[in-house]
């Protein structure tokens, strides 16, 4: 009985040295708060500039639609390349104060895993946004990165597989209030983003 529970102990324990071996869990939630509070910052900034709300109907096309369509670009262009340096850096800092490699084989798998999905949603919403189906590119954006968290759940934290789900039904609901598209673009991409980013944070990162 004893060599049974030795037995039992010690393929518990490889199982936990792989499943170590293959997530990369140093992602911080401090970057998720952060994105998060720039994603709503950016929304407000549109807001001030165009006069729009987010929670009008068919906000996104009147916006894309008004004379600052430039500038509501290169926002969310902004937005989202300053999010993925911020990610990269407290993820890299995580990784080096647990003294682990910030490049290892598992991050290449999270970061393709992730990338996939996120870029495809990328240029699809381009190509709706070209073919004048602006309303349709909030649920797309907020699908496609559902879709990218859940495939990459499974190198990382266990958190991110919820997330992904949330942000998947975001879309989904997004896609039913087609014309509050904005607003649950909002919601998710930023109260979510915060949401989540500070339970990682509790239960992760805080010493």
């Amino acid at each position: 009985m004893e060599k049974h529970e030795e037995q039992l102990a010690a393929i518990q324990e490889m199982r936990s040295m792989m499943d170590q071996a293959t997530r990369f869990k140093s992602i911080s939630g401090l970057s998720g708060i952060i994105a998060g509070i720039l994603a709503l910052f950016s929304v407000y900034l549109i807001y001030q500039l165009t006069g729009i709300s987010p929670v009008e109907a068919e906000a996104l096309e009147r916006i894309w639609r008004s004379s600052s369509q430039v500038f509501v670009l290169l926002a969310l262009l902004g937005l989202f390349v300053i999010c993925i340096g911020i990610g990269m850096y407290f993820a890299m800092r995580n990784a080096r104060q647990s003294g682990k490699p910030a490049w290892d084989h598992a991050a290449k798998r999270l970061l393709v895993s992730l990338a996939i999905p996120v870029i495809a949603g990328g240029i699809f919403s381009g190509l709706l946004i070209q073919q004048g189906l602006v309303a349709i590119a909030a649920p797309v954006t907020l699908l496609f990165y559902g879709m990218g968290l859940l495939n990459a759940s499974k190198y990382t934290l266990d958190a991110v597989r919820t997330v992904g789900i949330v942000f998947i039904c975001l879309g989904l609901l997004a896609t039913y209030f087609l014309a509050y598209g904005l607003l649950i673009w909002a919601l998710g991409f930023g109260l979510a983003h915060i949401v989540y980013g500070f339970i990682i944070y509790v239960n992760y990162e805080r010493a």
